[in-house]
């Protein structure tokens, strides 16, 4: 289908179990207690069951985070915030190379043949301008967009993207001996276009004795859209069934000719077997590529979802809109509605989400990541 999918392997990921020299006095930490709101998915617009005899086999559960503004305890699940982090364990950095947009002015007489470039010139200007990305013409003149890799003096420090627990997310499965994952990112745009570079950490939570009071600040941030804001979680367990090349082929097949066949603007399998915004498990959405094979990088074995990363909970539409928020009306303009549709700011891809894949049966937990 649309273009070739960039994508991220890393096998840098650590299990550590809090702090190996506690200094200062000795604190438990906060017990987490989740807000007592709650969200609930709608009812599903199409019965994929009777429509799709034989899918019910393939339903894979997810929990919708529901990710909410709110302040949250050091302890608790919930994206962006401080995390439960051992004062003497050293914080995650990152150095680059990030990619740090450009600007060439161009003469008039050339603006003019840029007008209307050929294939051939914006093949030409690809090789000479590094990291080109398209023209932009105003008052002041014209200007060739591209971007140069800059590697950092002083590497800046990652941040915080999520923390949950086991306990809270039912389909969070830890390597045995932690009951915790906590998740960073670098805020900067990176070589390919997997999207922010994603670290783990898995931790016993209840080692941590005497934890760091607050993140670092990130020294260096040129891509804004990759800080989150804070937000409690309101966890629930939904149904999610596969996209349509994950199924037999005759099933895949009846699934594909009905969405075809749908209207602009109706409900088809697409929309409504896959939860819309942040989730942990369930099922990926190839919608960029097609489906790709995500095996580790270790084993070769098909890795699994584990978290999705999305730019809005609903996409506007009325198939994964909590009941709660259904009095709500699209409009960016309405800041209720915003806080619902985009509550924690961030924005990968062009408004896309960034799917985190992991190994569990290699040691290290190695993850992959990409963008649809």
């Amino acid at each position: 289908m649309a273009a070739t999918a960039r994508y991220r392997s890393q096998s840098t990921r650590h299990r550590t179990t809090g702090n190996k020299r506690p200094t200062g006095p000795r604190r438990p930490a906060k017990v987490a207690i989740l807000p007592a709101v709650t969200f609930t998915s709608p009812v599903p617009p199409l019965d994929l069951r009777s429509l799709f005899p034989g899918i019910e086999a393939f339903g894979r559960t997810a929990t919708r985070l529901h990710p909410r503004a709110g302040t949250p305890g050091l302890s608790d699940s919930h994206v962006a915030g401080m995390l439960l982090w051992p004062a003497d364990e050293p914080w995650p950095t990152c150095r680059g190379p990030h990619l740090v947009p450009t600007e060439t002015s161009v003469p008039a007489e050339v603006a003019a043949l840029l007008k209307t470039p050929r294939v051939e010139m914006t093949a030409l200007l690809r090789e000479r301008i590094p990291g080109f990305t398209g023209i932009r013409t105003t008052e002041a003149g014209t200007v060739l967009l591209g971007s140069e890799a800059v590697t950092e003096p002083i590497p800046s420090p990652l941040v915080p993207v999520a923390q949950l627990r086991a306990a809270d997310i039912p389909d969070l499965h830890c390597p045995v001996g932690t009951d915790l994952l906590q998740v960073l990112w670098c805020p900067n745009r990176h070589h390919d276009s997997a999207g922010p570079p994603v670290q783990l950490r898995w931790r016993v939570s209840s080692t941590v004795v005497d934890p760091l009071p607050a993140p670092p600040p990130p020294t260096v941030v040129r891509a804004e859209q990759y800080l989150l804001r804070s937000c409690v979680l309101h966890p629930e367990q939904v149904t999610e069934y596969p996209w349509w090349q994950e199924l037999p082929a005759e099933l895949g097949r009846r699934v594909r000719d009905f969405d075809d066949n749908c209207q602009l603007g109706e409900h088809d399998y697409s929309s409504v077997s896959r939860a819309r915004g942040w989730k942990v498990g369930g099922y990926a959405t190839w919608a960029l590529t097609d489906l790709l094979p995500m095996d580790c990088p270790g084993c070769h074995r098909s890795m699994d979802l584990l978290l999705t990363v999305d730019s809005s909970e609903s996409e506007g539409s009325s198939a994964w809109l909590p009941v709660e928020d259904s009095h709500l009306r699209p409009s960016r303009t309405d800041p209720e509605w915003m806080a619902a549709y985009q509550p924690t700011g961030v924005s990968v891809g062009r408004e896309g989400r960034l799917q985190v894949f992991v190994c569990m049966t290699c040691p290290d937990t190695p993850t992959r990541q990409i963008i649809q």
